[in-house]
């Protein structure tokens, strides 16, 4: 059997580069597509597409969550520089602010340094390529760890699933020979407020079953459980295709609970409307499980 992914994970890796700790951390919830999210350090922003397209090689769907951190700048590639017109501009801005409110304490640094648009990183055009490969297989290992756990966790969902789904054989294989009792009771019972009505000498049997044929047909059961057994299959062989299956998945769970849903409605039997119930039960346990697979 291919694996199954969770769309849920998390996996953090440190590493030193460049006398630097570096240390990439990923999570991954549901989501119906595949949304990516990187946070990075000023100095390394270059590296955010090639990140992202690391992440969709590996991952086909969930909001995924990729932070890089560094314990310190790294000289090489980054400089920190003051916006000299941005500190101009915002001392202008505090000093008319002080006019106008009335206030006459003069303006201070600390005043100043609530904004960080004051500072501007001078990034080399290129960063060295030994780096570059460097942060990049930092996201690489993260990313293989993340998806280790999300195959363990996928392989708890499809040992629950296939656990549900085997009971819900169970009682498809229940209602079979239920099936074919239905429409008979269903006559049965049509009779009977019949001959409370009239004399029974009076009722052309034959004649009320022809009638009641048209009724009993549509209290037949049976298309929708061959149906129901045909998408327990489908069920199992999607799954056993691996990742990405969730979306087909429950595509075919929507199809399983309108079977049922019919079974519901056309039954005449006390025994039948239980196992209905017990079906539409654990097709959205299912359900519930299949949000989370990838």
């Amino acid at each position: 059997m291919a694996t199954i992914y969770s769309m849920t994970g998390f996996a953090v890796h440190t590493v030193n580069v460049d006398d630097s700790e570096v240390t990439c951390e990923i999570r991954s919830l549901n989501s119906r597509y595949l949304e990516i999210f990187v946070k990075l350090p000023q100095a390394l922003r270059v590296l955010e597409d090639s990140i992202k397209d690391r992440v969709r090689s590996r991952v086909s769907r969930g909001k995924i969550s990729c932070v890089i951190t560094t314990s310190s700048l790294i000289p090489a590639i980054q400089n920190l520089n003051i916006d000299s017109q941005t500190v101009e501009l915002y001392t202008k801005l505090l000093d008319d602010i002080r006019k106008v409110a009335g206030i006459h304490e003069p303006i201070k640094l600390e005043h100043l340094l609530q904004f960080s648009e004051i500072f501007s990183f001078e990034e080399n055009s290129e960063i060295d390529e030994a780096f570059r490969n460097a942060i990049l297989q930092v996201v690489d290992t993260t990313l293989t760890i993340l998806n280790e756990s999300r195959a363990r966790e996928g392989a708890n969902l499809v040992e629950d699933l296939l656990s549900r789904l085997k009971k819900i054989e169970q009682v498809v294989e229940e209602l079979k020979p239920l099936a074919q009792q239905n429409p008979r009771v269903e006559f049965e019972k049509l009779y009977q407020r019949l001959q409370n009505l009239i004399q029974e000498q009076k009722i052309d049997r034959e004649r009320l079953e022809q009638e009641v044929a048209i009724i009993a047909d549509r209290v037949d059961i049976t298309e929708e459980l061959v149906r129901l057994e045909s998408h327990i299959q489908l069920f199992r062989d999607t799954v056993a295709n691996g990742s990405p299956a969730g979306k087909k998945l429950n595509f075919i769970l929507q199809e399983m609970h309108r079977e049922a849903n019919t079974i519901s409605s056309k039954n005449t039997m006390v025994e039948i409307s239980h196992r209905a119930v017990i079906l539409k039960e654990e097709i959205e346990k299912i359900r519930e499980q299949v949000q989370n697979i990838e």
